[in-house]
């Protein structure tokens, strides 16, 4: 068993056009050098190791298209926080079974899959939460992240696909409030443990927590040193910034759950 190559292997990143997509991108553009980008809308400023697909995941045969050729998938897209429950089902339930079931046809040999520290945002903030613990979504967001990291279970048990779940925390440029100074995944640290997550030999069905070397991480991960992540970044650093912002940053934790404001709001409506 050998990692994909980031010369020769083609790694098709859907929901390229989206906030992680565009940091993974500019990360993985350097060295991978056959980058297909999926997303709903078209992404503008394409380099010349990139290509462009405009699909929904939740399309069979443009999926099944789009996946001809291609060794790895990183699979960003889904519906985001605000949502009604058609959405979310259309993109994150018949979408990941599309998506995944058309990457397992077109023989590709590895997922990286973009799942949510809202698959464990149910257990206190005051229990240090790994990877081996049982999940406790907080959300039906959480819940289809879940389902997530059960579908690639079955795709490496039944199939051999090799998987890595990376239980994203607050990925953007900089850190914006108390929790994400536990929670902060940077752009470099993120473009890092997907890069691993493509790069190891055999990292068999995995799911690791994303989150950058915060001096206020409040969870374990000893999938890191076996996946070979080692954070660069640290929220600490840009707390003046935050305490400048008027952010509370000196007081008691503000949410008693891992999951912060999504386990406490209500439902989104059915319609």
């Amino acid at each position: 068993m050998a990692g994909i190559d980031p010369v020769s292997g083609r790694v098709l990143i859907t929901g390229a056009a989206g906030l992680v997509g565009g940091m993974l991108r500019e990360g993985l553009r350097p060295r991978w050098r056959r980058l297909r980008l999926l997303d709903l809308r078209g992404v503008p400023d394409l380099a010349p190791n990139e290509e462009m697909v405009v699909a929904d995941v939740a399309d069979g045969p443009a999926m099944a298209a789009a996946m001809q050729g291609v060794d790895a998938l990183v699979h960003l897209a889904g519906a985001v926080y605000r949502y009604d429950l058609e959405t979310l089902f259309h993109s994150s339930a018949r979408g990941l079974w599309v998506t995944f079931e058309a990457a397992r046809l077109a023989g590709v040999r590895r997922i990286a899959f973009a799942s949510s520290n809202h698959a464990f945002g149910c257990w206190p903030v005051t229990e240090r939460v790994t990877p081996s613990h049982q999940p406790r979504p907080d959300s039906q967001y959480g819940v289809f992240k879940v389902l997530g990291e059960t579908m690639l279970r079955y795709y490496f048990d039944r199939h051999g696909i090799r998987s890595v779940s990376v239980r994203i925390g607050t990925c953007r440029r900089l850190p914006k409030d108390q929790r994400s100074l536990a929670t902060w995944l940077s752009a470099g640290d993120v473009t890092q443990l997907f890069e691993r997550a493509l790069l190891h030999d055999d990292p068999g069905c995995l799911v690791v927590n994303g989150y950058s070397g915060n001096t206020r991480l409040q969870t374990f991960d000893p999938n890191w040193s076996f996946l070979g992540y080692t954070p660069h970044d640290d929220a600490e650093r840009h707390i003046e910034m935050l305490r400048a912002e008027g952010v509370n940053v000196d007081g008691a934790w503000e949410w008693p759950e891992h999951g912060g404001s999504l386990a406490r709001q209500p439902e989104p409506p059915m319609r």
